[in-house]
């Protein structure tokens, strides 16, 4: 047998970030010593410069070795324990400390489009009655978000030369408040920051989310409608507390946990696809039809109201909870 040198790194990567979520879940490794492992990252740089200076001997190996492994525990802890943003890094601040921008309101029709897109910091979205939405909060130096508003949408992001990888610099903190007299379609992207939404008493045809290096919680239990759910998660952490009805969610998973939560008799039906990804299906009580699909007992889907969920995870971890409450 020939071993491929040039994929060993990739292999053992793959193996030690698949392996952490799974001893974490099975109880032999503890999660509070598993959630502190991103603050290995110097030992990066450490493996990288003994590479450098044994290079093109054996001992460059070593250094290989070395990077492979703290990168693999570091990408699996966050996989078992949840990502909110880059604190081991530094990366950019919770919000604290900014300067107030000024507040910006604007009304919607009976059937409107919100999009959002926040960098680096704390985002908190909530309901009001009425048909008006409002945001307000600080950012690192004063500047309001961009806002392109119109009867029928309001699309929220950044200013055009917001650089989130700003190392040290304070992050920004957005309140916005959603209404709850149209039905809304909402699209989320969060880059490395922590996003809260509550919003309890809205009708929400559909949901589409990109999360890159991030956490948020969709806490939705309340709602009066949600149509369906698409999401996207890049080393991140999200949750989705869900209300009855919801008929349709595709979700990616890549390096990250998701969590969805449903009353307990919502029927479900399941694909399931990638690579080193762990679910809980079974223990949840699905019957397993095979490797990739599962179902509620005595689902029948030529008759039967069920959530037709698609998930791919990719070394990440997904959870399903009957009847639970993501956030309690």
């Amino acid at each position: 047998m020939h071993i491929d040198r040039r994929l060993l790194g990739w292999g053992l990567f793959l193996i030690i970030v698949g392996a952490i979520p799974l001893l974490v879940r099975g109880g032999y490794l503890d999660e509070g010593l598993v959630r502190g492992w991103p603050s290995l990252w110097p030992l990066l740089l450490i493996g990288w410069g003994i590479g450098l200076v044994l290079r093109k001997t054996p001992g460059e190996l070593i250094g290989s070795a070395i990077s492979v492994a703290v990168l693999g525990a570091m990408v699996g802890g966050l996989i078992a324990t949840g990502f909110g943003g880059f604190p081991a890094f530094g990366a950019c601040g919770d919000g604290e400390g900014g300067t107030a921008f000024s507040d910006r309101t604007g009304t919607l029709g009976e059937r409107g489009r919100v999009g959002i897109e926040f960098n680096c910091g704390t985002l908190n979205v909530g309901a009001a009655d009425g048909s008006d939405w409002s945001i307000s909060g600080t950012s690192r130096d004063g500047r309001a978000p961009r806002i392109d508003a119109d009867g029928d949408s309001v699309e929220i992001a950044p200013p055009d030369d917001d650089d989130w990888f700003g190392f040290g610099e304070a992050g920004s903190n957005w309140d916005i408040t959603l209404p709850r007299s149209p039905e809304l379609s909402l699209g989320v992207t969060l880059n490395a920051g922590d996003g809260t939404f509550d919003l309890d008493g809205v009708a929400i045809d559909g949901i589409s989310l990109t999360l890159n290096a991030g956490a948020i919680d969709f806490n939705l239990g309340d709602a009066t409608a949600v149509g369906s759910v698409s999401a996207t998660v890049n080393a991140g952490s999200a949750s989705f507390d869900l209300p009855a009805g919801v008929e349709s969610l595709s979700m990616t998973l890549n390096a990250g946990s998701i969590e969805v939560c449903v009353p307990s008799d919502t029927l479900v039906r399941v694909s399931w696809s990638g690579a080193l990804g762990s679910n809980n299906f079974d223990g949840a009580g699905l019957d397993k039809l095979d490797d990739q699909h599962w179902e509620s007992s005595g689902l029948n889907p030529a008759s039967d109201t069920f959530l037709d969920m698609s998930i791919s995870a990719n070394a990440g971890s997904f959870d399903l909870d009957l009847g639970g409450a993501c956030n309690a």
